[in-house]
């Protein structure tokens, strides 16, 4: 047993904690979406934690990037309260309230380490448990509560981050698992809660960041492999309603509308942001429930939802489509295991490819023909490979009657990154193109790199093996060493001026190396948000991208 309690997490590596979160609640949606059975077939539960991650995720780009907010602080408010006004569903708001806490309680740490770790569990645990008008054991809370008392106990045993970590994911799903037997409901339907797999899924993509290695989660059947329980259930709905509506209203009055809401109907939950109350209730009165928040302020986005209509439209649009079927799926053309890593995670069918080991023609076909989307988003990674990508996509269409979109922008490793980090399958095509195209066109890319021959530059003669400085595909320097380089290339592409910097570390790179690079690009841009991806990517020794 490990007796240290640091292996810290940087902070500024929660933003791809975020979207690993995402992409990977995105990947088991509709397996958590058909696990609902309890309280009332919502039938989206997948859906919603989803959405309400990617409001969160949405908030902290639209700070950064569109306000250009630096201060933690502000950073910290902005993703609280977007994630809070986006929150879907009774699952999402509690998860609403477990990223509230983590960042609650990471803001103003350099590091987050197990104590931190175990500290935001437990907040989240108690934020959950205030918003819940009447809390239910064998749900996301009873999972959440585990979870905290593991973190808790493997901090006073003097365990590490990721022993911590894993000692709550393995917590999780033994908690998960004895759901389907503390519910009469989950029990005749052989399946467990819905929100607490959702849980349980955010956990294992939290230590899959930590620490490289993958957590088991049970694969749980589909849909029609699952008793008709759910679907019994509609007939028979005393609360055949979902009302769902923001709040502007002091926080004070969370609890009085609570109560309010638990005389009107049940699966009652109001949390609160800094005046903004997420309300969610299921009800036949749903006038009432209404008007209950017009007591304490004006109520905002009214989502009014029959349950029964909704399951039923959503088995309606499965059977039509296909259970596999996208609006869009992206295509991504990078190079290293932890960049096909994050790329997949973020939602990308992945081929291998950088400058000398570029993919065919027929190698990008083959990634295209294996997604099933309407549109595929192909982001090629090289200019090089543009060429390469316009064949494959002309190809596709004539051959496959597939619609394939080449975004020329994405000529980079950072700038594709960039690309996947805004790609929302489920929004609609025209929208998710134009956010693509702007987020990897707004990227400045360079990288250092080996020269593989003599040759004359715009900055004179170099020799082969020297380190090159090259920032948007002009060579800016050429120096005796790596770190200099890496220098002459963030200098170049205005990284103290940069809102987002990111920074992909290449295959082979040493952990000095790492610490290094990193030491220098937080002094070059001290006020930037720095992302780190371990990509192990080739040629290049580091890439960085600036926003």
């Amino acid at each position: 047993m490990s007796q240290a309690v640091g292996a810290p997490l940087a902070a500024r590596e929660l933003p791809t904690i975020f979207r690993r979160v995402h992409a990977a609640l995105a990947d088991r949606r509709e397996a958590i979406d058909d696990l609902n059975v309890f309280p009332v077939p919502d039938g989206d539960t997948g859906t919603n934690l989803t959405l309400t991650v990617r409001a969160g995720l949405d908030a902290l780009h639209t700070a950064r990037r569109e306000h250009r907010v630096r201060d933690p602080d502000e950073l910290a408010v902005a993703v609280i309260r977007g994630t809070v006004r986006g929150a879907r569903g009774n699952s999402g708001v509690i998860v609403s309230q477990v990223i509230r806490a983590v960042v609650e309680v990471v803001t103003g740490h350099d590091q987050v380490d197990a104590r931190l770790y175990a500290r935001a569990l437990e907040h989240a645990r108690e934020l959950a448990y205030e918003a819940v008008a009447e809390p239910v054991e064998g749900t996301i809370l009873t999972v959440l509560t585990v979870a905290a008392e593991a973190a808790a106990g493997a901090v006073a045993a003097g365990d590490d981050l990721p022993t911590t970590s894993a000692r709550t994911c393995a917590a999780a799903a033994t908690a998960v698992e004895r759901t389907r037997d503390q519910l009469d409901v989950l029990r005749e339907a052989g399946v467990v809660d819905a929100g607490a797999r959702g849980l349980e899924v955010l956990f294992a993509a939290v230590h899959a960041h930590l620490t490289g290695e993958q957590v088991d989660v049970a694969v749980d059947p589909p849909r029609e492999q699952v008793t008709a329980t759910d679907h019994r259930c509609h007939g028979s709905m005393v609360h055949p309603y979902e009302v769902q509506y923001l709040l502007d209203a002091d926080d004070g009055a969370a609890g009085p509308l609570r109560i309010q809401l638990e005389a009107l109907g049940e699966s009652v939950v109001v949390v609160a942001a800094g005046g903004l109350l997420n309300v969610h209730v299921h009800t036949a009165a749903v006038g009432a429930a209404i008007d209950a928040g017009l007591v304490h302020g004006l109520p905002d986005d009214i989502e009014v939802v029959h349950l029964g209509d909704a399951v039923a439209a959503v088995d309606a649009d499965r059977t039509r489509r296909g259970r596999r079927a996208t609006p869009l799926a992206p295509v991504a053309v990078l190079s290293g295991s932890g960049a096909h890593d994050l790329a997949r995670e973020l939602g990308a069918t992945v081929v291998d490819g950088t400058a000398g080991a570029l993919p065919s023609v027929a190698d990008l076909l083959a990634a295209v023909v294996r997604t099933d989307a309407e549109m595929v988003a192909l982001l090629p990674g090289h200019p090089n490979a543009i060429a390469a990508a316009t064949s494959a996509a002309e190809i596709a269409a004539i051959e496959q009657g597939r619609a394939v979109e080449v975004v020329h922008e994405a000529a980079s490793p950072p700038a594709v990154l960039a690309a996947l980090a805004v790609c929302q399958p489920s929004a609609s095509v025209e929208q998710v193109l134009a956010d693509v195209r702007s987020a990897a066109g707004a990227v400045r890319a360079g990288e250092v790199v080996a020269a593989v021959r003599d040759a004359d530059t715009p900055v004179g003669a170099v020799n082969a093996g020297q380190p090159l400085a090259v920032a948007e595909r002009v060579v800016v320097g050429a120096d005796a060493d790596e770190l200099t380089a890496f220098r002459t290339v963030c200098e170049a592409l205005g990284v103290a001026d940069g809102e987002v910097v990111t920074l992909l570390h290449g295959a082979d790179r040493t952990g000095d190396q790492r610490a290094a690079a990193e030491r220098l690009l937080a002094e070059l841009a001290p006020n930037a948000a720095l992302e780190v991806v371990d990509a192990g990517s080739r040629p290049a020794a580091w890439w960085v991208g600036v926003e």
